[in-house]
């Protein structure tokens, strides 16, 4: 039983603040002493499971105990380097022992082979300018290369490529309102133009009508 119910319950009744004392420390005291009796036999069980995990393990070896090891087996230890991150697989050595390298600041390019392709002194010069600042701009494991030359030439043969003429674009659609007045001006013409052989109309002015808005107002 809760003491606030013990308490308000001698409160009803009309005890006095000392029977209410007496009764909180009784019943205090009787929780402490269910508190230390679960505690001690909380301390029996694990005796008693402890107890009956060494009988086991007699039981199975005939008597001779298992070793730490073979209770629990260890878990495989990771291979680690000495700074303590994992160690990785060796680089595959490269043919001729040749490394990846980013572009040398003295770079010379093959300015022959530019002009075989067409190309002028003037434009080995400008694709040379452009080739060093991609090169050097560039960042990563594609910024290094096992033959510069070789790259260099590639681009000068990507350079003399022709390129691709552009499609001329589509004419401006014609909306529907000035769709509306053209065909109202092409209308209005072939009535004029019809009635041209009429005599009262041959000495009176002809006049183009120039596109604009024939609605009424």
């Amino acid at each position: 039983m809760r003491i606030t119910s013990i308490v308000e319950a001698l409160v009803q009744c009309g005890a006095t603040p000392e029977m209410i004392l007496c009764a909180v420390r009784a019943a205090e005291a009787g929780q402490q002493s269910g508190i230390d009796k679960r505690r001690a036999s909380d301390r029996e069980r694990q005796q008693r499971r402890r107890a009956h995990v060494t009988s086991q393990v007699v039981t199975a070896t005939d008597g001779v105990p298992l070793s730490d090891k073979e209770r629990s087996p260890a878990p495989p230890k990771e291979i680690n380097s000495p700074d303590n991150t994992q160690t990785l697989a060796p680089r595959r050595p490269v043919p001729g022992g040749r490394r990846a390298t980013r572009l040398p600041e003295q770079f010379e390019p093959d300015r022959d082979f530019a002009a075989r392709l067409g190309f002028g002194a003037a434009q080995v010069e400008l694709e040379l300018e452009k080739f060093r600042d991609y090169w050097t701009a560039k960042s990563g494991r594609d910024a290094a290369k096992l033959d510069w030359l070789a790259t260099w030439r590639n681009r000068m043969r990507n350079a003399a490529r022709p390129r691709k003429d552009h499609r001329p674009q589509a004419p401006p659609r014609e909306s529907a309102f000035a769709r509306h007045q053209r065909e109202c001006r092409q209308a209005i013409e072939r009535e004029l133009n019809g009635n041209l052989g009429n005599d009262d109309l041959i000495n009176k002015p002809i006049f183009d009508l120039e596109p604009g808005d024939y609605r009424a107002h």
